[in-house]
């Protein structure tokens, strides 16, 4: 049998893999005891120094030394209770593992009592316990990690490194708990602040700064299952790695494939490849109904419903990407007073003043002045918002036609026939099919009233709407709508092919003609039908578009392509989403209209009225901009007509 100071060193192995480890598990004690204040000090990265201080509940006299048992924990009392935890810590491995490879001084003191406890512990020996005076709360002090285990030692890397992860857990752990203020010192400096004043908005401006608070969404989002609260980022805050995502189950800081996969469908058509969206979410669950104790480290839980979390997650990031403007906004390099102010003057009580994008509310009717002949020369036919203030502008979702509830599978969603082509019916696409108004879509007051510029190098369509310029991205924004087109009749079966006049003989591989024998209904659905014309060669008969930009060949084979890259070794059931959508991107960008081609106003016009009608019409089915706009702010302090 192993004595009881290997098996603390091994235990240490999996708990205490760096300084970070050892601040996680020090500081989600302190947030069990109640604390509403906690002070990490660190100095060379964590490993000579670690300071723990909190004003919590402390620790009785009795427990201080008792603490650094093992399995010694107050949280749980049977198993039983590992089905329903809602503390943080709770194996009572954290402590035994920490005082058994470092040297540890424990100071803790109860409200009832005139005085503390003081209680060192080097290499899981207790050297010294006395009576100490103290305020109520408890600090840990860690000095010398693995002074005593070598091998792990020298595994740690560069002091700012280690000091660069604690960094982050801290951070963490702040946005976690908003009403608690935290505080990071390394090396003499304060390198973080939180305010604790239950601002979960404060607690993201004091760790990431104004810009990314500033370009935040409220989540807010209920259903028979889960709360979700907290904050998703616009597309233009998106980063190349998910560093900038926070998930959090009932308070604690987790790492969920399930979560993170349901964040990045939400934002699918948000963001180009390869970039992942801010995001500080809170889900909170009945603890029944998630396991945390999965790992030593409880970074890792699994749901006992899957498919119906990450239904609701989808749904919750989903409403808050609909609810707010998404038009990128245009800056010329100084901070805009008109899109959000930051007061901080009087820290630490951070406060963050959300105020409306616009210079102007948008339901404040305008008159426009006329134009002189001289700006105007060189512009299309102007055509005001008088002419057009009573046409009416359908609302988004209005038309949407009622589906059934999506079902989950491995990350994908079925259609409602029979779930045969599954994926492509994105949990957004059901609509929310209730009474409540809809807010009026940034491209349905552009349908209405904006005024047509013109377009600059037969490009970019050029609008004034209130005290804005608006910038449209002809191809990007009629890509969009041939995609929100396309996928609407996918979903609901419709035919979406049209007859060549003359049918095309197209040869291929053997490879390519037996993965057509499998899929011929699936690209069927696609618009693209064709028979075997004999010796690996088929006749293709129809396609999406009869205007699909390149000639019916080159896109069925384009096509092809994408569905077979996107299927891997095989395409079955599960893979139908993800190839439906590769092949409705690629439809959809070869049959909308091109750069360098002249609209006249009556195409800008019809190009507006149907973004408009769109359910994202701010992005591109590939994430990028179809609309950016400049105020007249702004435009004034370019040209220092303002200071």
């Amino acid at each position: 049998m192993l004595d009881e100071g290997t098996a603390n060193k091994i235990a240490a192995g999996e708990v205490v893999e760096r300084p970070a480890s050892v601040v996680k598990e020090l500081v989600e004690n302190s947030i069990d005891a109640g604390a509403s204040s906690v002070s990490v000090e660190i100095k060379n990265g964590g490993i000579t120094f670690i300071r723990v201080s909190d004003n919590g509940s402390g620790i009785e006299e009795d427990d201080a030394e008792i603490a650094f048992e093992r399995h010694a924990t107050s949280k749980i009392r049977s198993s039983g209770d590992l089905e329903a935890i809602a503390t943080l810590g709770f194996r009572g491995e954290a402590l035994a593992s920490i005082a058994s490879v470092s040297s540890v001084e424990l100071i803790t003191r109860v409200r009832k009592n005139p005085h503390g406890i003081c209680v060192k512990i080097q290499g899981g020996s207790v050297m010294e316990i006395k009576e100490t005076g103290c305020a109520v709360g408890t600090v840990f002090t860690v000095r010398d990690l693995f002074y005593n285990t070598p091998a792990r030692f020298k595994f740690l890397k560069k002091d700012s490194t280690e000091a660069g992860y604690i960094s982050d857990m801290v951070s963490r752990i702040a946005l976690a708990r908003p009403h608690i203020s935290m505080r990071l010192i390394s090396n003499g400096a304060t390198v973080l602040h939180t305010p604790g004043n239950n601002d979960l908005l404060s607690a993201i401006f004091s760790i990431y700064g104004k810009d990314i608070a500033r370009q935040t969404l409220k989540i807010d989002y209920e259903d028979e299952r889960v709360r979700i609260e907290g904050y998703a980022g616009k597309p233009e805050i998106a980063r190349s790695t998910r560093n900038y995502q926070s998930i959090f189950i009932n308070g604690r800081y987790i790492k969920s494939k399930l979560v993170s996969s349901a964040i990045d469908e939400a934002y699918k058509t948000f963001l180009m490849k390869n970039k992942f969206p801010f995001a500080a979410i809170n889900i909170k669950i009945n603890p029944l109904l998630v396991d945390v104790n999965v790992h030593p480290a409880k970074m890792e839980i699994r749901f006992s419903e899957e498919k119906e979390i990450f239904r609701s997650i989808f749904h919750a990031v989903s409403d808050a990407l609909a609810a707010k403007s998404l038009v990128k906004e245009a800056h010329v390099g100084y901070d805009v007073k008109d899109s959000g102010t930051i007061d901080n003057s009087s820290a630490p009580g951070f406060k963050y003043v959300q105020q409306r994008i616009d210079a102007v509310p948008y339901n404040t009717p305008q008159k426009y002045k006329s134009f002189e002949a001289e700006s105007t020369k060189h512009a299309m036919p102007e055509i005001t918002s008088e002419s057009n203030k009573d046409k009416y502008i359908p609302q988004v979702g209005e038309e949407e036609p009622q589906r059934e509830e999506p079902q989950y599978q491995d990350v994908q969603y079925e259609s409602k026939a029979s779930g045969e082509f599954c994926g492509i019916a994105e949990a957004y696409d059901e609509a929310e099919e209730n009474d409540a108004e809809r807010l009026e879509t940034d491209a349905a007051r552009l349908a209405r009233d904006a005024v047509i510029i013109g377009q600059a190098f037969n490009t970019y369509i050029i609008l004034e709407l209130y005290n804005e310029l608006i910038i449209l991205d002809q191809h990007a924004a009629h890509e969009r709508i041939m995609y929100e087109g396309l996928r609407r009749k996918y979903i609901n079966r419709d035919a979406i092919c049209q007859q060549l006049i003359s049918p095309v003989v197209i040869e291929l591989t053997n490879q390519e003609i037996k993965f057509l024998e499998e899929t011929a209904e699936f690209l069927e659905s696609l618009g693209f039908i064709y028979e075997s014309f004999g010796n690996n060669t088929i006749m293709l008969r129809s396609i999406p578009y009869g205007d699909i930009g390149i000639s019916a060949k080159e896109a069925f084979i384009e096509v092809l392509d994408k569905i077979i890259s996107s299927a891997g070794s095989g395409l079955d059931k599960n893979s139908y989403g993800a190839a439906a959508e590769e092949a409705l991107y690629t439809i959809a960008c070869k049959a909308a209209v091109k750069a360098n081609k002249r609209l006249d106003s009556a195409e800008i016009r019809s190009l507006l009225e149907d973004l408009a009608k769109l359910d994202n019409p701010y992005t591109c089915p590939h994430g990028r901009p179809t609309i950016v706009k400049l105020t007249k702010h702004e435009l004034e302090k370019m040209f220092k007509r303002i200071v």
